[in-house]
């Protein structure tokens, strides 16, 4: 069986883990107020409780809909302007990939933050029941944000209320998550913890596949967090996760990888007089990554892979705000940061040619062994003022250094909101948005040794946010991102999510000069009135990288892009839902093969590509369901639910594969569907004491 055809397999066992929750505690709302004012527009607000924006989606609402293996980033896939596949946690903002986005918890920035990666990261590090507070914003963020061209995802992890620990376990054939909160010094001081082991080749021992995938990963995450006033607030936390992957295929070589990745930083958060508050976090992160494969491509072709990479980075950022009075909110900051990282990479390839008639093994090899350092500076200033009392301005100016490549890029940005009326918000952004390569992004395995200078993104949206009836609210927003300087990058034309992607014969390396993406997001939502709650949204949108004349897709481009969900909770003992989406197909290159004939008379069939991302992929569908029921018990609480994944078995395509062969002298082709995940039913347990 082709590995390519394993992989739905594997991703299938790692979405039905179990669930677990940590414990966690409500927020009420707070009346809305200058410093806590949104001025940025593509912001999506998920919390615990409270009031929040009209595309406020509740940790209740995340946890009744269908969870898709409880993973948080798939979680937030259903957001407008986000787009993903079912195979990876990693997704899209608004045609940028993941890595433009930056990822901060608990106010560290996260590198890296997925199990898994030679399957693109099936699973994020991140366990969805830890987090109370998640902000995402797609575009137009204020300047307190640098080396993100895209988007910002920060998170906050609960703070526990509870005198007496809470408990909570989950068990399932995949995995098992376990967390607790609690306080104590009378309240001063609070602690919270989870951990998740995941052994999803014991699902596929019991599906016969013992023989070929061999995946396991652990993560854990705890904060202690302690009162010295009650306006000082100093913390302590740690997030650890690990990763081994084995694969063994019957006509390939065999891969053995691990990831591990550590951080830990101390976090103290301070309310000083007259409205002076401050915000200093210092973090210290380590990753390692080791990948070996060695063998036969189709018992003929050697392949000899050793990648060894580390990075060790240190941050310390301190932001500042002063509500100077009622309509001046000052905020600035600075951050330092220093990266190290090390690069040992060998790689032998065969590759097979025909060259003067005769078809024959050419040698491929790099040998790379690059040590890259970086010191980085930021600085901010974004005062907000209340104009009038309808009307908000945020301007900002930042300024990044980067000494790896080089980068010295100052980000002018502008923020405004107007109250329009007491229902009515109309946002607008403008501003410059640079990303400078980090010293871990250098891509060794293509044989790269140069930093490229950073990408300089400038956005532009415009956004309409209406709340209607009791429950109900609209969102209507325009965005643009025109990216100056994008980085060049490699794309397997045939062979997504080879486990040996730079080994592949249909890469090519895509140089733009500027890229494009531009759309329309409405979004329609009922939450919190009565039983029923839904949400519809569509996306009308482009993304597109020029080259000189050439223009091409975007590699998640997808025109047109409709969600919907619906909950029926009729008690606090049942919940019930369902979500259905749909998104235009995605680009594909495709294929087209001839046969040659060799100085021996024989004949060899040669491959040939069409143009690059020339063609489309089948419309992408599917509804997904989830029962839930909750059961008081003498000693905590018992959840427990059941989740239908593509509840009609839609045969969903990633790419396609090709079978030739030849019979006196005529070639024959069948091309097969590539599919996504089909119909995958899950249940899952937990236990709150």
């Amino acid at each position: 069986m082709s590995l390519r055809r394993r992989f739905p397999l594997l991703v299938a066992c790692l979405l039905v883990a179990g669930s677990g929750r940590s414990a966690a505690q409500t927020t009420p709302g707070a009346p809305v107020q200058l410093d806590r004012f949104v001025v940025t527009p593509s912001h999506f607000n998920l919390t615990d409780g409270g009031a929040g924006s009209p595309a406020t989606l509740t940790q209740r609402d995340l946890e009744a809909l269908p969870q898709v293996g409880e993973d948080l980033f798939r979680s937030i896939a259903r957001l407008p302007g986000v787009a993903a596949d079912d195979f990876t946690a990693k997704f899209w903002v608004r045609g940028a990939p993941q890595r433009q986005l930056l990822v901060r918890l608990d106010g560290a920035d996260l590198l890296e933050p997925f199990h898994l990666k030679d399957v693109d990261g099936a699973l994020s590090i991140i366990d969805l029941h830890a987090i109370s507070r998640l902000d995402l914003m797609t575009g137009g963020f204020t300047a307190d944000y640098g080396n993100a061209a895209a988007g910002v995802l920060t998170m906050e992890s609960h703070t526990a209320t509870r005198a007496a620990p809470a408990v909570a376990l989950g068990l399932s054939l995949t995995g098992m998550r376990a967390g607790t909160a609690g306080t104590f010094a009378s309240g001063a001081g609070r602690g919270l913890a989870s951990i998740r082991r995941g052994y999803p080749d014991i699902a596929l021992k019991v599906e016969g596949r013992e023989d070929e995938i061999y995946p396991r990963y652990w993560d854990a995450y705890a904060k202690i967090e302690y009162d010295l006033t009650p306006a000082h607030t100093v913390s302590l936390h740690v997030l650890h996760s690990t990763d081994t992957l084995r694969v063994l295929d019957d006509n390939g070589p065999e891969l053995r990888s691990g990831y591990d990745s550590d951080t830990i930083w101390a976090r103290w958060r301070a309310q000083f007089a007259d409205g002076l508050n401050a915000e200093t976090v210092l973090a210290n992160a380590w990753l390692t990554w080791h990948r070996d494969g060695n063998g036969l491509y189709g018992n003929r072709y050697a392949i000899n892979l050793r990648d060894r990479r580390s990075l060790q980075t240190t941050r310390l950022r301190q932001d500042w705000s002063y509500a100077a009075n009622p309509r001046l909110f000052l905020r600035g900051g600075w951050q330092l940061e220093r990266g190290l990282a090390d690069y040992s990479y060998h790689l032998y390839r065969e590759d097979p040619v025909v060259t003067g008639g005769v078809l024959v093994a050419r040698p491929r090899t790099i040998e790379l062994a690059p040590q890259a350092k970086d010191n980085g500076l930021g600085l901010f200033l974004a005062p907000r003022i209340a104009a009038t009392s309808a009307l908000t301005v945020e301007p900002g100016l930042r300024f990044d250094r980067h000494s790896v490549s080089g980068d010295d890029e100052f980000s002018p940005r502008l923020n405004v909101a107007w109250a329009a009326g007491p229902r009515r918000t109309l946002r607008a952004a403008w501003g410059r948005y640079p990303q400078s390569q980090g010293p871990h992004e250098l891509p060794v395995q293509f044989g790269e040794t140069t930093f490229q200078r950073a990408e300089l993104a400038e956005h532009r949206v415009l956004s309409l946010e209406q709340r209607l009836a009791a429950g109900l609210s609209l969102r209507l927003e325009a965005y643009q991102r025109v990216t100056r300087h994008p980085r060049s990058h490699w794309l397997n034309r045939y062979d997504t999510y080879n486990v040996f992607p730079e080994a592949q014969t249909d890469r090519i390396l895509l140089a733009p000069d500027r890229a494009r993406a531009e759309g329309i997001e409405l979004m329609l939502q009922r939450r919190n009135a009565g039983p029923f709650a839904w949400t519809v949204s569509y996306a009308l949108s482009r993304a597109q990288e020029m080259t000189g004349p050439v223009t091409l897709p975007g590699l998640r481009d997808q025109r047109h892009a409709f969600y919907a969900d619906l909950t029926y909770t009729p008690s606090a003992r049942w919940s019930f839902s369902a979500a259905w989406q749909y998104h235009t197909g995605w680009p594909v290159t495709d294929l087209s093969f001839s046969l040659v004939t060799l100085n021996n008379g024989s004949r060899a069939t040669v491959r040939s590509f069409g143009p690059t991302l020339g063609s489309r992929l089948p419309a992408y569908h599917r509804l997904d369901l989830r029962a839930a029921r909750t059961i008081v018990l003498h000693h905590g609480v018992l959840k427990v639910f059941v989740d239908v994944f593509n509840a009609y078995d839609q045969s969903n395509v990633l790419a396609y594969d090709y079978a030739t062969s030849s019979s006196g002298g005529v070639l024959t082709v069948k091309r097969s569907s590539r599919e996504l995940l089909p119909l995958l039913p899950s249940a899952g347990i937990s236990w709150e004491i």
